[in-house]
């Protein structure tokens, strides 16, 4: 939970480089989640869920905070779409090019019948598959 992806995650929802985050990038991830709480109403015990790890029996309020942080942190558009450059490059900065570039192969294909289901699922996919980012 050090890099910024994971921090994203951790402090909302996922994260990105190993280092260190600043003061500065923990303080917009955490007004981010913040804002991103009262506008779909989630509530903190869920994104406390999130936070740790578990996605199980996300109600739509959770999952439509998980598009609302993923679109302010620039991982996915307004519909819900993986920004593959931009998550690419923020995953590159922990674990490498070519292991960022796995990543955003494996779960890129985040259909789903709407931005918020869709940036859920990219959630889910990066939890299912973040151990390979590190082997």
């Amino acid at each position: 939970m050090k890099s910024f992806a994971c921090l994203l995650v951790v402090s909302a929802l996922i994260a990105c480089t190993v280092a260190l985050i600043t003061d500065e990038q923990r303080e917009a991830a955490r007004q981010l989640a913040g804002r991103c709480i009262q506008q779909t109403g989630a509530s903190e015990e869920e994104v406390n869920r999130l936070r740790s790890g578990d996605t199980s029996d996300a109600d739509r309020s959770t999952r439509c905070f998980v598009q609302c942080f993923f679109q302010g942190a620039g991982f996915v558009d307004s519909d819900g779409n993986v920004q593959a450059d931009e998550l690419t490059e923020k995953l590159a900065g922990e674990y490498g090019q070519e292991k960022a570039e796995e990543m955003v192969s494996r779960c890129r294909n985040n259909a789903g019948p709407d931005a918020c289901e869709r940036s859920f699922r990219l959630l889910q996919c990066y939890m299912e598959n973040r151990a390979t980012l590190m082997y």
